[in-house]
């Protein structure tokens, strides 16, 4: 099939562009980053511009069966969020309905859910957006959530959408990662918040997912929890130790006494029960091969770190 990720040239989007490449489907990639396309496989038709591009989104498009929608700015100022985030979002909405796409995937956020309100999270937990640690994010991914399932239903457009908590492939990012890496490498001890953890999710179950609801009818107008294993923040530091070989004590706080992010003291597991009985999703890894793989991605991330 003819797929279009938009923001593909981003760390997620990198990833699954080269594993789609290896299913044997065409893939272009549009996004704003003209740096980062320069890194994607000569295979892919690389397309710089954005969605208020109308030009180079026509372009994009063109052939296109599939879209995935990978972009967001990340942006905490509501303003930017609905003049490019949120009006992009719609462009790109309008466009897939003209243009009757077989299927529109938007990748969301667990940020959605604000504050888990039970263990796991389905996807009928409540949303509770203004709990989030960046409640201006939260709202606007919940509302490019709700225009996807509205034009959906409006103008006949098989969607879905993907949520998930946090990411990894060959390589894993984010702030406190980095700074718990760059803690156990001054051999400083490594605090964590007792019994808190969350649900991974590998860019290999990210693809499987993705070409399951093409299969599947059902997948049309719902959403869905993705994950890979849950761990916990007593697992990430000693994951962490394990890749900087450092001598850092793993210091387990109580929940009442964290002091640190809120979000981590959390229990972000996600449950994939309705993935799974709906699509057929089911991670392709073990808790093991998960640990595994998670441990290659941080070493990843360490060189990468050593390398600034």
């Amino acid at each position: 099939m003819n797929f279009l990720l938009i923001g593909g040239a981003g760390s997620v989007g990198r990833e699954l562009t080269s594993l789609l490449l290896k299913e044997g489907q065409e893939v272009k990639v549009l996004d704003r980053d003209e740096a980062s396309l320069g890194h994607l496989p000569p295979k892919v038709e690389a397309i710089h511009g954005n969605l208020e591009d109308k030009k180079a989104l026509e372009h994009a498009l063109s052939g296109v069966e599939v879209i995935c929608h990978l972009a967001w700015s990340f942006s905490d100022d509501p303003l930017y969020l609905l003049d490019h985030d949120l009006k992009g979002h719609i462009h790109l909405l309008e466009a897939a309905s003209t243009l009757q796409i077989k299927h529109f995937i938007y990748t969301s956020s667990a940020i959605v859910y604000g504050k888990p309100s039970h263990v796991p999270l389905t996807e009928e937990a409540p949303c509770l957006v203004d709990q989030a640690r960046k409640p201006i994010y939260a709202v606007a991914k919940q509302m490019a959530e709700n225009l996807t399932l509205s034009y959906g239903r409006m103008k006949n457009l098989p969607v879905t959408v993907f949520r998930f908590w946090w990411s990894f492939g060959e390589k894993i990012g984010g702030r406190h990662l980095k700074e718990m890496l760059q803690t156990a490498r001054q051999g400083a001890p490594l605090s964590v918040p007792a019994r808190a953890g969350g649900s991974f999710l590998h860019h290999e179950d990210l693809l499987k997912a993705l070409l399951l609801v093409l299969q599947k009818e059902a997948s049309k107008g719902q959403i869905f929890n993705l994950a890979t294993q849950y761990f916990t923040w007593e697992e990430i530091a000693q994951i962490i130790k394990d890749v900087t070989q450092s001598s850092s004590p793993i210091e387990v706080v109580p929940a009442d006494a964290w002091r640190g992010a809120a979000f981590l003291a959390d229990l972000w597991e996600l449950s994939t029960e309705k993935a799974e009985r709906v699509i057929g999703y089911k991670s392709s890894f073990s808790k093991k091969a998960a640990l595994n793989r998670l441990r290659e991605a941080m070493g990843q991330f360490l060189k990468d770190i050593k390398k600034d």
